[in-house]
């Protein structure tokens, strides 16, 4: 391992203080907002996802499409052959267990809930146009593969391999803060500010 704060954290790193405090905080106070202000809470919520729909919506389809082929080039390029642990380690399980526990976890559950969910709600309440239509079909779909299709997996696939190769590869926490190393340098292991944002 080439990163001198390898063993920092050892084998099972201790939960920062800072961020579970941080985040459990958050939950409990959305969860006191949407249970005793219900109404509140279901106006700013709709009006925030509308906002963002209206405004970001193009920039979000944008992102997914660059993701998508961001990974096809890491799979076709030299990138591609880079082991996500150490040169000389062999993979813990085949190829094809692999890619079952992948599909069961990222996405058997949610077919589960919603395969046919997703497609109907749409279809009884498009986007755009009027429900219960050819036309609010076929955006029904569409909207389910862009969900649950290969862009969804590419946006997976990037998180989970930033995360892999910084960890396993470069030894260093299994944190979101370590695959901006290569930005921050030591400062991952920095003040509590960023150790609350990372």
């Amino acid at each position: 391992m080439d990163h001198v704060k390898v063993g920092r954290l050892g084998p099972f790193p201790r939960v920062s203080k800072p961020v579970f405090i941080t985040s459990a905080l958050l939950i409990v106070g959305f969860i006191i907002f949407g249970a005793f202000f219900t109404e509140t809470a279901g106006a700013l919520f709709s009006f925030l996802q509308n906002f963002i729909t209206d405004k970001f919506g193009w920039m979000f389809v944008i992102l997914m499409n660059v993701a998508l082929v961001f990974c096809i080039y890491l799979a076709a390029s030299r990138y591609g052959d880079i082991r996500l642990g150490q040169q000389t380690e062999k993979p813990q399980y085949s190829l094809f267990s692999w890619i079952g526990m992948l599909f069961s976890a990222g996405i058997g559950i949610g077919l589960v809930y919603w395969g046919t969910a997703e497609p109907l709600y749409h279809f009884m309440a498009p986007p755009l146009g009027e429900a219960e239509t050819i036309e609010a079909a076929k955006q029904a779909m569409s909207i389910s593969f862009l969900h649950w299709g290969l862009h969804a997996w590419a946006i997976y696939t990037i998180v989970a391999l930033a995360l892999a190769y910084f960890h396993f590869r470069r030894g260093l926490p299994l944190s979101i803060r370590s695959t901006l190393y290569p930005l921050l340098g030591e400062k991952i292991y920095g003040r509590w500010v960023i150790r609350w944002i990372f």
